[in-house]
């Protein structure tokens, strides 16, 4: 089964191919660099749309050129603002041959002030983490989660995580895609 995601990330890569070879065997994964349509740090909805636009883009590319995918992935990190705090989170949008899509996230975890302020001063979340973290290398392969939980958490498990999420629909697909 051929799966494609709408980035080059290899860690986004890699959590695509761990979560799917849980429940399918011989799965090809390949990332396509895609706009994601959306601001460089989506916050709030503008994440769903982003995940959203990149498995569409990447649907589109499928069929235009006759790649043979049976599912599209896209993946958006963004900030969520819920009680006047901003908490960090991915979306996962999964779209596959037949249109038939789903959505799930990560878990919620709020940022720190520090980098919340970078946020609003359009300093960028991966750089501002980088700078936390000092060492941006670091910070992109285990993200903000790897950096704040010291290690016990990292991006891929984060990941995959929403990705298995966001595989529900169609691993139940009898109780959500049947006709009503």
């Amino acid at each position: 089964m051929k799966v494609l995601v709408g980035s080059k990330n290899p860690v986004k890569i890699q959590s695509v191919q761990k979560s799917f070879l849980t429940f399918f065997e011989h799965v090809e994964v390949e990332g396509i660099l895609v706009d994601s349509g959306v601001a460089e740090q989506p916050i709030n909805d503008e994440a769903f749309e982003g995940a959203k636009n990149r498995a569409g883009n990447v649907k589109r590319i499928n069929d235009q050129q006759n790649l043979g995918a049976a599912f599209f992935i896209g993946i958006e990190g963004g900030v969520l603002q819920l009680h006047n705090r901003r908490f960090i989170f991915n979306v996962v949008y999964i779209l596959d041959q037949h249109n038939r899509d789903s959505f799930a996230t990560t878990g919620l975890y709020e940022l720190p002030s520090a980098i919340s302020k970078d946020l609003l001063t359009n300093k960028g979340f991966g750089r501002a983490i980088g700078e936390l973290a000092n060492d941006s290398f670091n910070a992109r392969e285990h993200g903000t989660v790897g950096f704040l939980t010291n290690g016990e958490i990292d991006r891929l498990q984060n990941q995959v995580q929403g990705i298995t999420l966001a595989l529900i629909p169609f691993l139940n697909d009898n109780l959500y895609f049947s006709p009503s």
